[in-house]
């Protein structure tokens, strides 16, 4: 029997690369973040979702990573349910890619980590070593309960996702048959094979902006995914250290730490967000939108207070990237600065926004420092 090709993951996988500011593209196999129904909204079709995910892989971006989804915000035929199985699509953008790192997002109630193991290394060798994994525990509980399970508490579902990332990780590392009897993953005799290329394993990123969250990042993944709630420098640089620190102090990790946020590119930043307010509130998705404010605040948020929110909400809570190039290469700059090692970029108009953006600013990023030019070989 040959034997499959390993290698340390540093050197196959981008993630892992020099630049001070990773980039990466989030959601387009979906219709992404912004609850919306512009007509600019993306329509995740294969063809669509992989023309995006080739221009940013032959532009040098580090990561595509895709979003679960199993239940819409809205009814059952709600535009926001319609996304692509995210193993299945990163099987097949890592076969027509060859320098992204390629993410599936899985929900640990979802998949069997016996499965997404076997799922991931086979990824991995498709890819050469590419393939990055995406924990979501899960926050929607009627999403998890279409599983007809028990969504428990918060800690329970975080105490699923430990398991889960532990038992995939020895599927991954270890030979001979595996044992793991824990409330929460159970396996007899378990063997997956083939092992992934990248060694020790492929990287886990997770997003959790609870202090359980942060436990669970700090002790288990390599990249933390973290939503910032505000624009002040000290309190992202803030919210970024607790995470390192965490990880460095507690378990003796080094882990990155990833944000994301918004395009929206205009020759200024007032009419860069004339158009985000066409889009979250001229064209705001409104079903989509209450369906998620009630299910997060339910009658606690007073009715002014919600109405307030409702942009915020359609518009995903990512930071906002607006205005020229040089203003979204200044935002993306403060993030760095603030000890972000990358941040995921999400657009309404994914195929034009991400072009403009591989044209004019990644061009300002390179001129600065935060990213080495790249060509591919």
């Amino acid at each position: 029997m040959s034997k499959f090709p390993e290698a340390l993951r540093e050197l196959v996988n981008p993630v892992y690369n020099g630049n001070r500011l990773k980039l990466g593209v989030f959601g387009i196999n979906g219709p992404g973040t912004v609850m919306t129904t512009h007509a600019d909204r993306f329509l995740p079709t294969w063809q669509d979702s992989v023309a995006v995910a080739k221009m940013f892989d032959d532009a040098g971006l580090e990561a595509i990573v895709p979003y679960s989804r199993w239940k819409p915000f809205g009814g059952p035929e709600h535009a926001t349910g319609v996304t692509l199985d995210t193993f299945a699509w990163a099987a097949a953008v890592s076969a027509v890619t060859s320098y992204s790192g390629v993410f599936a997002t899985v929900h640990a109630h979802a998949v069997h980590p016996l499965v997404a193991a076997k799922q991931g290394a086979t990824i991995d060798q498709i890819s050469g070593g590419r393939f990055a994994l995406n924990l979501v525990v899960g926050f929607y509980l009627p999403e998890i309960e279409t599983f007809g399970s028990d969504a428990g508490t918060k800690d329970d579902r975080y105490d699923l996702g430990e398991a889960w990332i532990d038992a995939v990780r020895r599927l991954w590392t270890e030979t001979g048959e595996i044992d793991i009897d824990t409330p929460h993953v159970k396996i007899k005799g378990g063997v997956s094979q083939p092992k992934p290329v990248q060694k020790p394993s492929p990287p886990i990123m997770n997003a959790g902006s609870s202090d359980r969250g942060r436990q669970l990042a700090g002790r288990y993944a390599d990249i933390a995914f973290v939503v910032s709630q505000t624009e002040d420098p000290a309190a992202i640089a803030e919210q970024v250290a607790s995470y390192k620190s965490y990880a460095r102090e507690q378990f003796g990790r080094e882990i990155q730490v990833w944000g994301y946020g918004l395009v929206v590119q205009a020759p200024s930043i007032d009419e860069a967000r004339e158009i985000l307010r066409t889009y979250t509130v001229d064209h705001m998705d409104r079903e989509s939108v209450d369906e998620f404010a009630r299910y997060m605040f339910g009658s606690a948020m007073p009715a002014e207070r919600l109405q307030a929110m409702r942009p915020v909400i359609a518009g995903g809570g990512s930071m906002q990237l607006l205005g020229t190039p040089k203003d979204i290469a200044d935002k993306l700059a403060m993030m760095s600065d603030c000890g972000m090692d990358g941040v995921l970029l999400t657009f309404v108009d994914y195929a034009g926004g991400s072009r403009a953006f591989v044209d004019t600013v990644l061009p300002v990023l390179e001129e600065r420092g935060l990213r080495a030019p790249y060509r591919r070989a």
